[in-house]
């Protein structure tokens, strides 16, 4: 008499398979939320005598379209904010018994930008506003790069208003129509990168032949040497688009390339 043999059935070993692909899947898309050019705030609230303020309430508002987050210090005073849009910030610091200490930052992409507020004791209703909280540049990681703003990608001169252009403005970089290099290296060794999405070209290694428009991009950040594990190559570009405020905007651009400074390219109009 043979021995009984328990085989699983055909579904439930389709799930099994399914249930293994989706974790593998979800695992290799963890890394792309420090990809998508969002910055992050945090910091740790003291007193005059540099001892933690826990508990105190931590308000943080987008000024151009009025979305705020709000977050307790932990009983070490530390607070945080992650994945944020970049833009200009509002921070308030409240607790009872302190007087009250409000903020304001320009959050660049990619930017953590570190702010340390000190409270001092007295009433609520006494506000303390500074100006620049976070200072320009970034201690908590070793990359070096810039970043080029929006009002920079609009009036600078551009031939050909490809966005790629303009990664030549950043010391280390030399671009052109195959692609950046960076530091010497072969083109392909930039890692591109629009809302998380790869802007790199499988074939050459530069940019994609179908670059954003120009006047989707809000800003750019290069990072030339230091970028962390969550870029796959030793040089960075993280472009963000722009995104709506409270405020009604828009563009317009004129595109022109006058023939008679190209006479090798005259228009022949029928006769």
């Amino acid at each position: 008499m043979k021995p009984l043999e328990l085989r699983p059935r055909k579904h439930a070993r389709t799930f099994i398979q399914f249930s293994i692909v989706l974790v593998i899947l979800t695992l290799a898309l963890l890394p792309a939320f420090g990809q998508t050019g969002r910055g992050t705030i945090s910091g740790t609230v003291r007193d005059p005598g540099e001892a933690a303020v826990p508990g105190a309430q931590v308000t943080i508002t987008h000024t151009e379209t009025g979305i705020s987050s709000a977050a307790q210090t932990s009983s070490v005073g530390l607070f945080y904010f992650g994945a944020l849009a970049i833009g200009p910030y509002k921070v308030t610091v409240e607790k009872p018994g302190f007087e009250t200490w409000s903020g304001t930052l320009t959050l660049a992409v990619g930017q953590d930008a570190v702010i340390n507020p000190t409270m001092k004791l007295g009433s609520t209703t006494t506000v303390v506003e500074v100006t620049g909280a976070a200072a320009p540049i970034e201690t908590t990681k070793g990359a070096v790069g810039d970043v080029r703003e929006s009002s920079q990608i609009r009036d600078l001169p551009l031939n050909g208003r490809q966005i790629g252009s303009l990664f030549g403005l950043t010391a280390g970089v030399e671009s052109g129509a195959g692609g950046a290099r960076v530091n010497g290296m072969k083109v392909g060794s930039l890692d591109i990168n629009l809302d998380g999405v790869t802007q790199v070209d499988r074939f050459g290694g530069g940019i994609v032949r179908v670059q954003p428009g120009l006047e989707s991009i809000q800003e750019f950040r290069i990072e030339t040497v230091g970028s962390d594990a969550t870029f796959d190559q030793p040089a960075t570009v993280i472009l963000a688009t722009k995104s709506g405020t409270n405020q009604l905007h828009g563009g317009a651009y004129e595109y022109n390339r006058d023939n008679t400074v190209f006479p090798t390219r005259l228009r022949q109009d029928p006769l």
